[in-house]
């Protein structure tokens, strides 16, 4: 039995690698390598930031809004070169960082709420964010930029829900946007790898700001995870409440 278990296992990894060889150049690879690599980083700086605003060594507020608007348009004004690869790698990481800062807000009330919710929602985003990269990796080409027009509409929706539950203060609505962004979102790893790969594919080899995109992305997920898990351990801490 475990003979045909690693036989099993032999044969999928043989199949995934022969596909992903198929449809990606050794190029686009490591290209790939790289975006993913930075992601990392940026994720780590994000961790150190929420840290720093969970221990009180700086609350998070509109002084760190201020500076990630501030690093995040610098990394984007700054073309790509070598002599500023550090530089540019500098601006990711404190992106990142800020970043963090400021969804420590978030991380710090789903601990007040229950510390579980973090756990799993760090263990979501990196499940989902996981398989929908492969996915798009692994599919035909280009089969996901269609999804651009979708979301586009999507994101309009939203907008005119967040705009008008501004006046009606709808919990219904509020939750109804919260699970369209999450879709949304989803949507965008789809989209947003194979532009990666396919802008790649056309002379643009700036992994920095593509893995800023795919960072922000992994940071919506979770934020909009989080926000859906409090969402519902408060309601079910309401109805304890009132059955007793």
């Amino acid at each position: 039995m475990i003979q045909l278990i690693k036989v099993v296992n032999i044969f999928l990894y043989q199949s995934f690698r022969e596909q992903l060889v198929q449809n990606l150049e050794p190029a686009v690879c490591q290209h790939l390598f790289r975006v993913y690599a930075c992601m990392t980083l940026a994720c780590a700086a994000a961790a150190a930031g929420s840290i720093v605003h969970l221990v009180g060594l700086w609350s998070a507020g509109l002084l760190s809004w201020l500076l990630q608007l501030a690093t995040c348009v610098a990394l984007f004004q700054i073309p790509p070169s070598g002599d500023n690869r550090a530089l540019r790698l500098g601006l990711l990481l404190a992106t990142g960082a800020l970043t963090g800062h400021l969804l420590g807000l978030t991380v710090e009330y789903a601990l007040v709420v229950d510390p579980g919710i973090v756990v799993t929602g760090l263990a979501g985003t990196t499940v989902s964010f996981a398989c929908l990269s492969l996915s798009a990796l692994l599919a035909r080409r280009g089969s996901f930029l269609l999804l651009g027009a979708v979301l586009s509409n999507m994101m309009a929706l939203l907008l005119v829900m967040v705009l008008g539950n501004l006046f009606l203060q709808s919990w219904f609505v509020h939750k109804i946007s919260l699970y369209l962004a999450m879709a949304a979102m989803l949507g965008f790893v789809l989209l947003d790898t194979q532009l990666i790969v396919e802008d790649f594919r056309q002379g643009n080899e700036d992994y920095v700001v593509h893995s800023l995109k795919l960072f922000f992305c992994a940071v919506d997920i979770f934020r909009l995870l989080v926000s859906i898990l409090i969402g519902k351990r408060s309601n079910s801490r309401t109805r304890t409440e009132h059955r007793d």
